[in-house]
């Protein structure tokens, strides 16, 4: 099987996305740590709190299309052009409502100039997002290698630039137009593989019966989207909203800049979780058709798997967060490094959370999914909103820990059909040392 052509293809597939994390990984990272020196955690606070406002939008840029669409690709590659023309039509159509809904949003909350410029400018990028459709095509081709070297070309252009303004000691509104470039970058470079792969752009037509096909199947990941984004970006919005209306805005975007900080370097450490749950998916789908007994074993073994993950992970990040981030980011952004201990915390229920999403694809749960990120969602919210004011970033940080706690493992005793999923994922935590090979 090894040396089979099929194997061959999807492991040099998987080697280019990989490839492609960790250059995203490491550029972004050093990149980052030089703006938000050059920033400060005031200027950094503001450009986040612009991204994350504009971020709580996101999914109607996907619409919920990406895997459907892939999905089709394969089943259907005779309607290649009607698929993907469709789809970035339905694209274009989301990026417009974003950017109406954040122009409303901006008005309503009455931002500050420099503020709203921000945030319409970094909207606007998303008037570029159609053309990411192209990414549908190589995927479902297996040729992850075209898509990834626009990715890395996109990554490394922007880094150059970010290095550039920093050198000419820019305002801080030419950052927000790095998104604008990241895009145009990504569009254009898409369509240039896309020609040389064979196919032309000219080609694609949308189609109203394709259209309400691809929306009555994606409607329910817009939503799940939403809840996801919002659940994700929004201690960003609440910080900087809440502690500017108490403290000054200053002292509110530069609490943003210090939880952005902590963040950004821990997510950072979430793509690693996501590669080994994608590659042990088949072999625990695979025991979910021949033996339930060895279904559970696997799952078991990954749940495991993540729990060893966390402590080989945050320990030492708890213990080291702090002068690790004084070292990168200076003194001014010491505060980040107590918040990056406390993030350390929160790596247990993203990789549970990561883990538990072969239970769910397995169980065709998508409905409780969506039940459960729209719970997240709310909680999250609701616990900022009592949290934020008294202990600022902190507090933040504890919502989306409590949030978590409910929406991964809690909602589970409620019904029937997961409460042995909650049984496993408690037995994989109290037995972490005990991997075994599964029937």
């Amino acid at each position: 099987m090894l040396r089979s052509e099929g194997f061959r293809k999807y492991f040099r597939n998987t080697s280019w996305l990989f490839l492609e994390r960790m250059v995203r990984l490491v550029v972004v990272l050093v990149t980052g740590i030089y703006v938000a020196r050059y920033l400060g955690d005031s200027l950094f606070g503001q450009l986040n709190y612009a991204t994350g406002f504009v971020g709580l939008f996101f999914a109607l840029t996907t619409m919920g299309l990406d895997e459907i669409v892939v999905r089709d690709l394969v089943k259907h590659p005779q309607r290649r052009d009607e698929l993907l023309g469709t789809s970035a039509v339905i694209k274009f159509g989301g990026s417009l409502l974003l950017v109406l809904l954040v122009l409303a949003a901006t008005l309503l909350k009455d931002m500050d100039g420099l503020t709203a410029s921000l945030v319409v400018v970094i909207a606007a990028a998303e008037l570029l997002r159609p053309f990411s459709v192209i990414d549908f095509h190589f995927m479902a081709q297996v040729k992850a290698d075209r898509a990834v070297r626009v990715q890395m070309a996109q990554v490394l252009v922007s880094a150059g630039f970010k290095f550039l303004l920093i050198g000419l000691q820019a305002p801080l509104i030419w950052f927000a137009w790095t998104y604008v470039l990241e895009t145009l970058v990504l569009s254009v470079g898409y369509v240039v593989a896309y020609a040389r792969d064979g196919a032309t752009v000219r080609a694609w037509r949308y189609t109203r019966e394709m259209a309400g096909y691809l929306l009555g199947q994606s409607w329910p990941l817009v939503i799940y989207g939403m809840a996801l984004y919002v659940q994700a970006k929004i201690d960003q919005v609440m910080l900087g909203d809440m502690l500017g209306s108490r403290m000054g805005e200053e002292a509110g975007y530069a609490e943003v800049g210090q939880y952005s900080v902590a963040l950004k370097m821990i997510e950072a450490m979430g793509f690693l979780p996501v590669i080994v749950q994608k590659s042990l998916a088949p072999a625990i789908t695979r025991a979910k058709a021949e033996d339930p007994a060895k279904y559970a074993d696997r799952l078991l073994n990954l749940y495991r798997l993540m729990f060893l993950m966390f402590l080989v992970t945050s320990i030492p990040l708890y213990l080291l967060a702090e002068p690790m981030v004084v070292l990168l980011y200076g003194e001014e952004f010491r505060p980040a490094g107590y918040l990056l201990g406390l993030f350390a915390i929160r790596l247990f229920f993203t990789n549970m959370g990561v883990a538990k999403a072969s239970f769910i694809t397995n169980e065709s749960l998508f409905k409780y999914s969506l039940f459960t990120a729209l719970v997240g969602a709310v909680l999250n919210i609701t616990m900022n909103y009592f949290l934020i004011p008294p202990l600022k970033a902190i507090g933040a940080i504890w919502a989306t820990i409590g949030s978590f706690l409910v929406s991964i493992f809690l909602l589970d005793l409620l019904f029937r059909g997961t409460r042995a999923n909650f049984g496993w994922m408690m037995k994989g935590i109290a037995t972490f040392w005990r991997f075994h090979r599964a029937g």
